[in-house]
């Protein structure tokens, strides 16, 4: 299957002031749980399985490129970036409502695994490499994260 296929979930928060920070800005929590919600549906869309057979395994990757304040409407997008034997990672880009698409206050990948009660299970998706554009530099942000990972855990 092509990842380009997968179907992409969109959300919208308006940002309020208990979701601000110290600062006045929207806090950094408040932004992953919205990254990991957004992911979540993505990956049930995908997976085209029941909430309780999927699990968050890591929030990586997120940066922050604007600071958001209280009234702002974030449009949040994720995408299927890539496809393990068990698990996928989802990206998600956050920008302000109305703005074209490439403006992003904030992105970053979420991967969550199949499970069957509490065993990690293979998820039966067969995903071609993509070999060209942004699925292609997504699916290699993956790899370069998950390398990342496996080193530090060394």
């Amino acid at each position: 299957m092509n990842i380009e296929l997968f179907p992409r979930m969109t959300a919208s928060h308006l940002v309020k002031s208990i979701d601000l920070n110290h600062h006045g800005t929207l806090f950094a929590g408040r932004m992953a749980e919205w990254l990991v919600e957004v992911g979540f549906m993505t990956a049930r869309a995908a997976l085209g399985c029941q909430p309780e057979n999927i699990v968050c395994a890591r929030l990586h990757g997120m940066d922050f490129r604007k600071s958001v304040g209280s009234g702002d409407t974030l449009v949040l997008e994720g995408r299927v970036a890539y496809v393990g034997t068990s698990s996928v990672t989802i990206y998600v880009v956050a920008g302000p409502f109305g703005a074209p698409s490439p403006l992003s206050f904030t992105d970053g990948l979420v991967t969550f695994v199949h499970v069957v009660e509490t065993r990690a299970v293979p998820h039966g998706l067969v995903v071609e490499m993509p070999v060209e554009g942004e699925a292609r530099d997504l699916w290699n942000r993956v790899l370069t994260e998950r390398q990342i990972q496996r080193q530090a855990g060394q």
